[in-house]
Parts: structure tokens; sequence; C-alpha cells
């Protein structure tokens, strides 16, 4: 029986030949000399470390979600790939720890790739479903954005597209895209977050938003404002309110769209 409570010593000796940095190596094979009975004094004097430093260590990859400790390790700056998505620290170091589950191989290479400087969403493949809701049709039936049950009585009333659906958001397409795959016509305007014309406020899931330009940090903290013209769902499923980018918060960012120059040449 090994002394690593929560991670399977065999899963890091796998990451051993995936990683490139010299700590993260130090790190992997002093968590799996440890569950081997190691004592924590013995690997400070064997990797010239502070006993402390290799208790930290040890502690941080002993979890089932380790995978954010490599990350960091391997050079990945959590904050500033938040920074760039516009998303909490939280949730991005909850990217990295759900890579666990993924094979090693596969985790590895999203971690290198954002090791060299990549800021798109951490992706491993996998499509995203995505809810939508017009705030027409919910402020027209008395509902809240901040009701618990919103999506269940959007579902349940009788209600059909344009005003709700849902519909899947392939990886490498944005909301806006995947929308217009599946025959909607959302508004928007210069397609690279740069206004508000495309904007939903995200109920439940999360949306990252590489390369946005103009909302606020309480926009999106607070709000959950998302502009779905660069937006790249991050989680399994999305919940969103469409139209709220015609709302006078959004004001002051919308700017003429395509459709509204059609209309004045007719």
């Amino acid at each position: 029986m090994g002394q690593l409570e929560q991670v399977d010593a065999d899963r890091l000796r796998a990451w051993l030949p995936e990683v490139r940095s010299a700590e993260t190596t130090a790190a992997l094979m002093i968590a799996v000399a440890y569950d081997r009975g190691i004592g924590t004094a013995e690997l400070a004097s064997w990797y010239g470390r502070s006993e402390e430093w290799i208790v930290e260590t040890i502690e941080a990859l002993d979890s089932p979600g380790f995978a954010s400790t490599v990350a960091r390790l391997e050079g990945v700056d959590i904050e500033a790939v938040a920074d760039e998505s516009n998303l909490a620290p939280a949730t991005v170091r909850g990217w990295f720890d759900a890579l666990d589950g993924e094979p090693v191989a596969e985790a590895a290479d999203v971690v290198r790739r954002y090791a060299e400087g990549s800021v798109e969403p951490v992706r491993t493949g996998s499509p995203s479903t995505v809810y939508h809701l017009d705030r027409g049709a919910l402020t027209e039936r008395g509902w809240s954005i901040d009701d618990e049950d919103l999506f269940e009585k959007a579902s349940e009333a009788d209600l059909d597209l344009p005003e709700y659906g849902r519909f899947l958001v392939e990886p490498g397409e944005s909301i806006l895209e995947a929308a217009e795959r599946g025959g909607r016509s959302w508004p928007y305007a210069c397609r690279g977050g740069a206004c508000s014309n495309c904007a939903v406020t995200v109920v439940e899931g999360d949306v990252a938003m590489p390369g946005q330009s103009v909302l606020s940090d309480e926009q999106i903290r607070e709000a959950n404002a998302r502009l779905s013209c660069v937006g790249v769902p991050i989680t399994d499923e999305v919940k969103l309110v469409t139209g709220v980018g015609d709302t006078d918060a959004f004001a002051d960012l919308r700017l003429p769209s395509p459709a509204d120059d059609a209309g004045a040449s007719d």
C-alpha cells in the first residue's frame, strides 16, 4: 500500500515521459518515491530542497485533479490564461484539473500548448450543448433571469425557435457560428469581440472569450455577459439568454449591424 492517498502513483509515472520541465520531472519523481515509502526528510536531502517544499509538492500532486499543478510546474501562467479568456483563475484551474480524466498523452498535449503560449480555451475536442432563451420571451412571461428553474420553465412552456432551443457547438466554433450553422439569425455587427450587438447572459455553465475588447470586468464577472461572436463554451452544457445586447446596459457598446445597412439600402 503506497503513501499517496488520492492519486494513483502509476498515473504520475505515466506523466514522466510527457513533461518537459526539470522541475515537473523532479516533482513527479518525488511523489512517486514518497509513495514507495521514502520519507520527506530523505527526499529533501536527495533533491537539495527544503522539507517544506517537498511536503507542499507532494500535497499538490496527491489530488484527483493534479493536472493544474503539473501545468503550473510546466510554466503555464494560469492567471494570464484566465485574463486572456476573460474568466476567473479558479475556472481555469478547474479546466486543467479536469484533464486528469483524459488519456495522459492528450492531457499533456493541452498542457504543452498552454506552456508554449496558447490562449485558446482549454478543450480536448468534445462539443458542447447550448440552450438558449430569448430575453423578450422571458420578459413577456414575467420570468426573471435569476429564477433557478428558468430553463425548466422554458422547456415546459409552448416555446420554439427562435425564442427557445438548443444546438451543439463543435470544437473550433464560436457560439454565434454554431447558432448560424443551425439556421438561427442572431444579432451581430463586428464579429470580432469589439461591440455588444451579439451579447448574451450566461445563466449556467461558462464561456471563454479570447479576443474580446469591450465588456467591462463588472459586465463579465457580475452580470455574466459574454459576446457570442467570440464566445467558446468551456463546459459540456451552457444555458444562456439571448438579445441582451439591445438593453440599455449595452447601448454605448453597440454598432450598426449589417441588417441595418441592408435595410437602409432597400
